[in-house]
């Protein structure tokens, strides 16, 4: 029997909304009559917030669970307040639906695919609500952070579910703590992790995970001293991209991102120079809003003559890159599989027009190709060394 867990994920201010306050909770195990009375404590308990509720990590809902959320949701709908469920199973759909059909029509939950999808309609229904009379309007920073937060907890959440189907692990503390300390003992973040928990292939049980498969020396690369022993973790190398990218364009601001395939996000992996301001907004960013974006999409370097009139910002993106003091910026791409970008060198500079010579552009290509083959290295080795530690560790002794 899989163990019931319903926790807040966060709990914000978030002004434009009926009510001001958004809670984001996350749904584990199995919603039955036995879970009932805790799913609907669960869900009354931030009071008059508004609710996104992540079902990513839910293992099967019954009708008695299924009810429970039409009727809170129809008291809300009452009140302005949408309840909206995200990561719905096909199982968890069907049951859904069956619930609604004894149901008044259109007074059920919102189901959205993913938690960037509601967090979407969350904030469209902010920015739509007339400006606070008192009291700050909702900034896009403050979207920004929430879908950064949501993204990672759904990845997890989504990797615990995975273990605890998989392995029959007791519950998603049990989950998470395994999660965590493998990462940590790999050197990696725990979203990282569960990402690659999630997109590989299932193992067979009581099998090695990747069977067979070699153990390549890790690859030289010409801004590092030669490799010796254990391989470095993933941040230090990409700090020492990061500075030697730098160093070769003659600034003092520069980061380093890391495409995340499964929704083309660029996230912020390693910086240097900016103000916090710059950081927050740009943690994580799409395809569409920056230069960064633009050329992840286009696996094509970008150059960006002057920030105050360039196309490839849209204008709250190009306005906290103003107010840093960034006038130029240079985004090239780190080639991965099939030519696909994998990842982007960014560097900025204060003045408009900044001249990159070809020996510098040359040198950037340089390191980027040295950089995608190390981290094709990286995903091939120590990705694979994690998964099937985790794969141990969850069988246990």
């Amino acid at each position: 029997m899989q163990q019931f867990s319903c926790e807040t994920v966060a709990d914000l201010a978030v002004p434009g909304l009926a009510t001001g306050r958004l809670t984001v909770l996350a749904v584990q195990g199995v919603a039955d009559a036995m879970n009932s009375a805790t799913l609907a404590a669960a869900l009354a308990a931030p009071g008059p917030a508004q609710l996104v509720v992540d079902l990513t990590g839910l293992y099967r809902l019954e009708p008695a669970g299924a009810e429970i959320l039409y009727r809170f949701a129809e008291e809300s709908a009452a009140r302005g307040r949408p309840l909206r469920l995200t990561g719905c199973t096909a199982q968890a759909a069907a049951v859904l639906a069956r619930t609604g059909a004894t149901h008044e029509l259109d007074s059920g939950p919102e189901l959205y695919a993913s938690v960037p999808e509601a967090l979407a309609a969350v904030i469209a229904a902010a920015a739509a609500a007339p400006e606070p009379p008192h009291g700050p309007s909702f900034a896009r920073t403050d979207a920004l952070e929430l879908r950064h937060r949501l993204l990672t907890h759904a990845l997890e959440a989504r990797a615990q579910g995975l273990l605890m189907e998989r392995y029959g692990l007791p519950g998603p503390d049990t989950a998470g703590t395994l999660l965590r300390t493998v990462a940590g003992r790999h050197g990696m973040r725990t979203a990282r992790l569960a990402v690659a928990l999630v997109q590989a292939e299932a193992p067979r049980p009581g099998e090695a995970w990747f069977p067979g498969r070699g153990h390549p020396a890790e690859p030289v690369v010409g801004f590092l001293p030669p490799p010796v022993g254990q391989a470095l973790p993933l941040s230090v190398f990409l700090d020492a991209l990061r500075d030697t990218v730098c160093a070769i364009t003659h600034t003092y601001m520069g980061n380093v991102q890391l495409l995340d395939p499964s929704d083309n996000t660029l996230w912020l992996e390693s910086h240097c120079g900016f103000p916090a301001e710059f950081v927050h907004f740009f943690a994580v960013v799409d395809g569409t809003t920056t230069p960064c974006g633009h050329a992840a999409r286009k696996s094509e370097r970008i150059v960006v003559d002057d920030v105050a009139s360039a196309p490839d910002f849209d204008e709250p993106s190009r306005a906290t890159t103003l107010a840093a003091h960034i006038r130029s910026v240079q985004c090239t791409p780190i080639p991965g599989p099939a030519g696909r970008a994998q990842g982007m060198l960014s560097t900025h500079h204060p003045q408009p027009g900044h001249d990159f010579p070809g020996a510098q552009l040359a040198a950037l290509d340089k390191v980027a190709r040295e950089a995608g083959v190390w981290l094709d290295w990286y995903r091939t080795t120590t990705v694979l060394d994690a998964l099937e530690d985790l794969h141990r560790g969850a069988q246990g002794p």
